[in-house]
């Protein structure tokens, strides 16, 4: 349990969890017509709703993005931020459960669509999961030293890095399935 109330893991979920969803979000405010397609591709909301939350979803990961890396609100945006990630999972959940794999999950806007899977549903619980253990951790860790501070944002931002590699990397065309088609 001590391993958990450490400064440096809480600077790095905080770091982790901020980048990953500043990423998110600003492809989306800058393709916002692509992301409301896939808004609309869920078949979660009414069509006259799906504008409004491609808007709001991104302005919502930005606040969460900050917040998480202020300390007197970081418990509460962690909270948010779980929240925020179970909502996306359920609604990737839904649409793999009615056999709608094909359409593609709007987690980062790179150019390559991610279609939606029970892996992808898996990451969003275990990012909630994270984001749910920072929020309990917060309140009794110590404030942290510049040491932490470095080695915590320096391990968030190169986590950021991988995750975000991999995610491209998962987007890319199967080689095996494009050999059989041709």
């Amino acid at each position: 349990m001590e391993l958990l109330v450490q400064p440096t893991l809480t600077v790095f979920l905080r770091t982790f969890l901020a980048l990953l969803f500043l990423l998110a979000a600003v492809p989306k405010l800058i393709h916002r017509e692509e992301f409301f397609g896939v808004v609309r591709n869920f078949r979660l909301t009414p069509d006259w709703l799906s504008r409004p939350l491609a808007l709001l979803l991104p302005l919502v990961e930005l606040v969460l993005a900050a917040a998480l890396l202020v300390q007197p609100v970081a418990h509460w945006a962690a909270l948010a931020t779980a929240a925020l990630l179970i909502v996306f999972a359920v609604a990737m959940a839904i649409n793999v459960m009615r056999g709608r794999t094909y359409i593609d999950c709007g987690c980062f806007r790179q150019g390559m669509k991610q279609p939606l899977s029970w892996l992808l549903v898996l990451r969003n619980i275990g990012l909630a999961a994270a984001a749910v253990l920072t929020a309990a951790v917060l309140p009794s860790v110590p404030a942290p030293s510049v040491l932490d501070l470095f080695v915590g944002v320096a391990a968030g931002a190169m986590a950021t890095i991988l995750y975000f590699s991999a995610s491209l990397l998962s987007g890319l065309p199967d080689p095996r399935r494009a050999a059989k088609s041709s």
